[in-house]
């Protein structure tokens, strides 16, 4: 079973204060204010990396390509694709950021 998040913090901060935060946040790639705010309470720290910023652009740009062709597909358009350079490359990726290859094809 998953934990429950059961308890609240609230502050107020000014106008300022809050975009400053906001501005921290995307500096550090962070998913959620709220994850910020938690690693940032429970590590102290936040290792920025500009080159994940990149990738992760890259990736959402990549992703909305293969929706669009997902949907092509599902719509009768286009009857196949051949991904196989994506899946190498996106394996390459995986590797170079210390993930495991799956061994799939």
């Amino acid at each position: 079973m998953g934990r429950s998040q059961e308890e609240t913090i609230n502050i107020r901060l000014t106008t300022e204060e809050k975009s400053a935060v906001l501005d921290r946040m995307k500096e550090a790639v962070a998913p959620s204010l709220r994850e910020y705010v938690l690693r940032m309470c429970m590590d102290g720290k936040i290792v920025v990396n500009t080159d994940l910023r990149e990738l992760n652009q890259e990736l959402r740009y990549q992703g909305n390509n293969l929706n669009q062709l997902a949907k092509l597909c599902h719509q009768g358009r286009i009857s196949a694709v051949d991904l196989s350079e994506l899946v190498s490359l996106y394996r390459q990726i995986l590797m170079a950021l210390g993930g495991e290859n799956d061994g799939g094809n």
